[in-house]
């Protein structure tokens, strides 16, 4: 199958599924195998990564990455949010309990915040803004905006401001 992109500029690639009751922006990419469930709110210039599971009830904001093999269900996500490779956001603490997963729903993640590869989010979970978390840690705790997390579980380091970032020479 081929992969079809329409005047919206929404471009989808074989073997992606997206249930009825899906509500998409413009500019919306997805990787193959994407499956997008009911009752998502897709905002403007989304991409979806290859084999990524979006369950019921997600918000995505506008400009927000979601990239390869992770899996969201009732996650809240603010713009300009960039979850790396892998990522789970988990959405029951007590696993097979309906009643958790419907009162508990997923993380929230403020605005212009990075997740790390790997990184587990535990349900419930207040992400602030312009956060980063660190690879394969596993978020069991709210955070504050502009903190930089890592660890199992995740630990404030520092904030976002105290972040010294060099390129190489040539």
């Amino acid at each position: 199958m081929k992969s079809t992109k329409n005047k919206n500029g929404r471009h989808l690639r074989s073997g992606t599924i997206i249930y009825n009751g899906v509500l998409i922006g413009k500019h919306f990419v997805t990787g193959h195998n994407a499956i997008i469930r009911e009752d998502n709110k897709i905002g403007n210039d989304v991409v979806v990564g290859t084999n990524s599971y979006l369950g019921p009830g997600n918000i995505i904001g506008n400009k927000v990455r979601i990239h390869t093999n992770c899996f969201l269900e009732g996650v809240t996500l603010g713009e300009n949010v960039i979850i790396s490779p892998h990522v789970v956001f988990t959405n029951d603490m007590y696993p097979p309990c309906k009643i958790c997963t419907e009162k508990i729903r997923g993380a929230t993640v403020g605005e212009s915040s990075v997740v790390g590869s790997n990184a587990t989010i535990l349900p419930g979970i207040k992400i602030g803004k312009n956060v980063l978390i660190g690879a394969g840690s596993v978020v069991t705790k709210d955070i504050m905006d502009n903190a930089i997390v890592a660890g199992n579980p995740a630990r404030v380091l520092k904030k976002r401001s105290e972040l010294k970032h060099h390129h190489p020479k040539k």
